[in-house]
């Protein structure tokens, strides 16, 4: 009686799965069309989305420099502003304070990620799998946001100093699971020299200002006056335990980039082989117009042959 119940079981179960496979080859245009319209509400949410920052009241921020949304953008505007230096030969400590300035003023402190309507890949990643899956990473979209993390407005720093070919590598203080920091390293003057655009240290605290971080490790507790007004000196410990640094002209992470880059490809990939799926379906269901019948030798030669027979008669 056990093995019958079983063996019923396993045929309703077949049929289940047969009137669903048939449910789906009999309504297949119905199902792309689904899908469809389910794939275009990201890009509809999209047209209609506004970016509402919110000012920061403890570090500097200009919302007005939100027009500069992009990495082209950004290096025109450094240009510009390092321009009324009146400089005539090109001074990289000067164009590295420029840059520095700009990344400090374009952002307040907070978490740039990809919306629902952004990337929404990453989003339901983020959600089912791991959160950092729709922190972002590339720098144009990046600047589509007023706030940005140490590591994003890191990143746009970084970025900027490359297409003026001056080297930097990224410096990452502490642990993944906190506390941690993210800084950066520019070479110039024959030397490496460490700025923070994002927790914005008061330099003129310490001696030698933007040193290496080499130095500032050599030399215990010399960098933390910089930043006693932004972190406890047990925190700020805590952090200087472990320093990474990256390879030098390197983006610090390409994995996530090519991750956000692929699946933003795919957010638009999706609806348009939905639409050639229902196409097909449609030109597939069509009914045969009915061809009329060929008249072809088969038919002809033995029409001649009976009339060659009624003529000898």
């Amino acid at each position: 009686m056990l093995f019958q119940g079983s063996n019923r079981d396993d045929q309703e179960t077949k049929q289940i799965i047969g009137i669903v496979i048939r449910f789906l080859k009999e309504h297949k245009a119905l199902i792309y069309g689904g899908l469809l319209f389910l794939s275009l509400i990201p890009l509809l949410l999209k047209l209609g989305k506004k970016e509402q920052p919110v000012k920061s009241k403890s570090e500097r921020y200009i919302s007005s420099l939100n027009t500069v949304n992009s990495l082209e953008k950004a290096e025109t505007y450094v240009d510009e502003q390092y321009a009324l230096e009146g400089l005539k030969e090109f001074d990289t400590a000067v164009y590295v304070k420029t840059a520095t300035r700009f990344t400090k003023d374009r952002f307040f402190h907070g978490l740039a990620r990809y919306d629902f309507a952004d990337n929404w890949i990453c989003y339901l990643s983020s959600k089912i799998a791991w959160d950092h899956f729709s922190a972002i990473v590339d720098p144009d979209d990046i600047l589509d946001h007023a706030e940005g993390l140490c590591s994003q407005q890191s990143i746009v720093y970084m970025e900027l100093l490359k297409k003026k070919g001056i080297k930097t590598r990224s410096v990452g203080l502490g642990y993944k699971e906190g506390p941690g920091h993210f800084l950066t390293e520019v070479f110039y003057k024959g030397s490496w020299h460490l700025h923070d655009v994002t927790m914005e240290p008061q330099w003129e605290r310490v001696k030698p200002d933007h040193g290496s971080m080499a130095y500032y490790q050599q030399h215990k507790g010399s960098l933390f006056p910089a930043y006693e007004k932004r972190l406890s000196k047990s925190t700020f410990n805590k952090i200087m335990e472990r320093v990474e640094y990256g390879i030098v002209d390197t983006f610090p992470a390409r994995k996530m980039l090519w991750f956000h880059r692929i699946t933003n490809v795919i957010t638009y990939v999706i609806p348009l082989y939905c639409l050639f799926a229902i196409l097909v379906v449609i030109l597939k269901e069509r009914p045969e117009e009915k061809r009329k019948p060929e008249t072809t030798l088969k038919h002809v030669i033995p029409v001649v042959e009976e009339w060659e027979k009624f003529n000898r008669s």
